[in-house]
């Protein structure tokens, strides 16, 4: 391609681009939402993720009277597969922020709490480079797990905290509702992946080989018990 017939053009895209690149650096630096999804209020489609795999959204424990916490409308990975699938979220890219905080409630629809289904969240930039967080429902080392990502690929085996950390879960069905689960990132890398009731957490480690952030994917691994999402929110600066 011949630059010099578009120079106009190409100041204009350069231009654009570094728009882009100055707002979302601002953006990083004041504190904003990049995500905040309720699946109560509208399709996976009306609220901008792409779901692969067995995904619905239902009113999870709306047709049981007396259930206590009710999860309300949740993205469901149904229960008995044999395949991953996922939900992706994409958003304008962020890069290197002085803090970053994805919240997101999560659960599972049947079985006792130590019996050892999970689920998994990934953080990625627009390649699918980033990391990936795990959690088993266990009390033990690969309670809470996390493993880097390159190109959508990661450890069959993720890393393990180095103490046991409690992530029992009572069933929604069982009373339990949802549990919030919370991933932070801090300037340099630190990273810091919690439950609310966890004992024995967080999970803490420092990495800084991906430092920019435009995916969240939320997936779901075959299980026996129904895997629940709730409202997922993803935010730079301080918590609001």
């Amino acid at each position: 391609m011949k630059t010099t017939s578009h120079q106009h053009g190409g100041i204009v895209a350069g231009g654009s681009l570094a728009l882009v690149v100055l707002l979302a650096s601002v953006f990083g630096a004041q504190g904003g939402e990049s995500v905040n999804s309720d699946f109560g209020k509208s399709s996976f489609k009306g609220l901008g993720w792409e779901a692969k795999g067995d995904w619905t959204i239902v009113n999870y424990g709306a047709d049981k009277a007396g259930l206590a916490k009710k999860p309300g409308h949740v993205a469901k990975f149904a229960a008995n597969g044999d395949a991953v699938g996922t939900l992706t979220k994409k958003f304008l890219p962020i890069a290197n922020p002085s803090l970053l905080t994805l919240t997101f409630d999560a659960g599972y629809g049947w079985g006792a709490k130590e019996h050892s289904q999970g689920f998994q969240v990934m953080l990625l930039d627009a390649e699918g480079n980033g990391y990936i967080f795990g959690v088993a429902r266990a009390n033990a080392t690969w309670g809470a797990q996390w493993a880097p990502v390159a190109k959508y690929s990661f450890p069959d085996q993720l890393n393990w905290a180095p103490a046991a950390i409690d992530t029992t879960q009572v069933a929604a069905m069982d009373g339990g509702g949802l549990r919030t689960f919370t991933i932070t990132r801090e300037v340099g890398g630190k990273w810091t992946f919690n439950g609310a009731g966890w004992t024995g957490g967080p999970l803490t480690f420092t990495d800084t080989t991906t430092k920019a952030f435009s995916q969240v994917v939320l997936r779901g691994t075959p299980n026996f018990d129904e895997l629940l999402f709730g409202r997922v929110k993803l935010q730079t600066g301080p918590a609001r």
